[in-house]
């Protein structure tokens, strides 16, 4: 910018010094002067408000990329319920915001998983579990659960949202979960859910047996009382890969989610007990 600032503020001043020479020096000159430095200190004037909205917007974004690792006793209030709730509202209301979106967009889905969970930590004062917890409830990309029950089917909903709400919240989960994830509308949004709920059950319980007993029932059950269900080994990889998070956790709560969305981190008996 200072560069930009540098030539115009030269071209002036050149432009000044042959308008003052002997042979150029009449009222007409003056005036071509006058209106070419007018134009030179106007587009001088405008790029310097881009450029400064323009660090605005990343400098209020940058905020939302960083932990606030400050120690406090603020986060006990997060165990009464009605904050809870509120904390988990303003999380939905965050991802569907148009900030959280030009995050996405400017940083890529794996930093905006982190976004997720960091927005979480911020609303909850680095409470860790509940953190987790609505982190897995703001994921969620399915509206209602369906059970398939004898002679019926039996749905229960899963989200507070209005249908706009919803749509708007889905619409804006990363999908580019892994480096392989699929190039579609889609991708594979469905495995935060996955990620972040065995990740909580790890921390909750501080083992990952839990959440992986728990993940394969899941699996188990869903292609048959599920409504729409189906065994994925996806699901699996984003279980196994949450109780990696989850662990980690343990000692370090301040771990970034997508350092743990890499295929060389999740093995098929890679489960700690």
């Amino acid at each position: 910018m200072m560069h930009v600032l540098t030539i115009s503020l030269f071209h002036v001043i050149t432009g000044a010094r042959l308008l003052r020479h002997p042979m150029n020096r009449n009222p007409r000159n003056d005036s071509v002067f006058m209106k070419y430095a007018f134009l030179i200190l106007l587009c001088c004037l405008i790029q310097t408000v881009a450029f400064t909205q323009s660090s605005s917007s990343n400098d209020s974004l940058q905020r939302y990329l960083q932990f606030d690792e400050t120690e406090s006793l603020s986060f006990l209030i997060t165990l009464f319920p009605p904050f809870l709730i509120q904390n988990g509202m303003e999380l939905k209301e965050f991802i569907r915001s148009s900030e959280f979106k030009q995050l996405r967009t400017t940083y890529g889905d794996q930093k905006a998983i982190d976004v997720i969970f960091i927005r979480s930590m911020q609303l909850t004062h680095n409470n860790t579990g509940f953190s987790l917890l609505l982190s897995t409830l703001a994921v969620f990309d399915h509206r209602t659960l369906g059970f398939n029950v004898p002679l019926f089917k039996l749905f229960f909903p899963l989200s507070d949202e209005s249908e706009e709400e919803f749509n708007q919240r889905v619409q804006n989960l990363p999908t580019k979960i892994f480096p392989h994830s699929p190039n579609t509308k889609r991708g594979d949004r469905d495995k935060l859910q996955h990620f972040f709920g065995s990740a909580f059950l790890t921390f909750a319980f501080e083992s990952s047996s839990t959440a992986e007993r728990f993940g394969t029932a899941i699996e188990q059950g869903e292609e048959s009382f599920v409504v729409g269900g189906a065994n994925d080994v996806q699901d699996e990889r984003a279980n196994r890969l949450g109780q990696r998070f989850g662990n980690a956790l343990m000692e370090n709560p301040f771990c970034f989610p997508s350092e743990f969305l890499h295929p060389e981190t999740s093995l098929p008996s890679d489960s700690t007990k």
